[in-house]
């Protein structure tokens, strides 16, 4: 089932209260009789890297942000979690081998089945428990891009890693072009498609009823942004999708991203701000003949290093090398 949507938000209700969860397989690395998960760590968007991490050591956090509307942090994107009389509607899965430990987290706030899950990008860390989560008949939403990515076999420039497709379970069986909506547990969630930012298949997740938002990686309020050219990001497109966001929410939105915590429509633009501020230096520089080694050089971040550098494996060099390939296509 493919909704196509052009100018304005397709509305969806889907009735799935009659559909049986069976139990959920997972896979698991097994070296030297210890559990291991191929993936991240809490807070490491280098989902390429294949170092193990015991599975035993990550736990699922669960932070309630509404009487319906839950938030679980564990290894790789946070996910949002909407219970209702309907069921269980999903943003996010993270990774395959844990889903049963993300199943008995929501297990623990409702009795209800999983109905739904939207990918809010293709990213390994946002989609690794789609083919668990499709095995066991939940619907997995996306934009087409995102599914066109998870068909085949992915390469990133920046990591030098490749990413093998999903099997068909865990493909998207419903996609969208532009926006759409779905009515559930009360609530009515307007699922976006961003401008081409983070990746080209962004979409943010808006629980409208609740004042709730899932922006997927399109902002961190703690790090600076990964723009994966390799998959359609661009800095421009980032910059066009929190104003956007901005534009969407009140000041008493709660803002959830793919890897911080709660944040609020004040952080949003002050994100929006920053990306414009080292976009419009990087840019001049290039207008004036500069090279990428020089722009690096003159340190263009510098005043915000203090608030988005968070020492991970990505460098303020590596943000402005992005800032900069977006600009020139190089």
């Amino acid at each position: 089932m493919n909704l196509q949507k052009s100018n304005s938000l397709v509305s969806m209700s889907i009735n799935l209260r009659n559909i049986n969860i069976i139990n959920i397989l997972f896979f698991v690395v097994v070296v030297s009789g210890s559990l291991l998960i191929l993936g991240s760590s809490i807070y490491d968007d280098n989902f390429y890297d294949a170092y193990a991490q015991d599975e035993n050591n990550v736990t699922i956090k669960t932070t309630k942000l509404t009487d319906s509307i839950y938030m679980l942090e564990g290894s790789g994107g946070n996910i949002l979690v909407s219970i209702g009389q309907d069921g269980v509607f999903m943003v996010d899965d993270q990774f395959a081998p844990l889903t049963v430990k993300i199943k008995d987290a929501i297990s623990k706030i409702t009795d209800k089945p999983i109905k739904f899950v939207i990918n809010t990008h293709w990213h390994p860390d946002h989609t690794g428990g789609n083919e668990n989560l499709g095995e066991a008949g939940v619907i997995i939403v996306s934009h087409d891009n995102v599914k066109k990515r998870l068909s085949t076999e992915q390469f990133s420039d920046f990591f030098k890693r490749s990413v093998p497709p999903l099997s068909e379970k865990g493909l998207p069986i419903i996609t969208f072009s532009d926006n759409m909506s779905i009515y559930q547990n009360d609530d009515e969630i307007n699922i976006i498609h961003m401008d081409n930012g983070h990746t080209d298949g962004d979409s943010i997740v808006h629980f409208t009823n609740n004042n709730v938002i899932h922006v997927g990686d399109d902002f961190s309020d703690k790090a600076y942004p990964f723009i994966d050219i390799s998959s359609g990001g661009t800095v421009d497109g980032l910059i066009s999708s929190l104003k956007t966001i901005s534009s969407i929410i009140n000041d008493k939105a709660q803002v959830v991203s793919g890897h911080t915590g709660i944040s609020n429509k004040t952080k949003v633009n002050e994100y929006a701000n920053m990306l414009t501020d080292v976009r419009n230096q990087i840019n001049q520089m290039i207008t004036e003949g500069k090279s990428l080694e020089d722009i690096i050089a003159s340190q263009p971040t510098s005043k915000y290093d203090k608030i988005y550098y968070d020492y991970t494996n990505r460098k303020p060099k590596d943000f402005v090398t992005h800032v900069y390939q977006s600009l020139t296509k190089k």
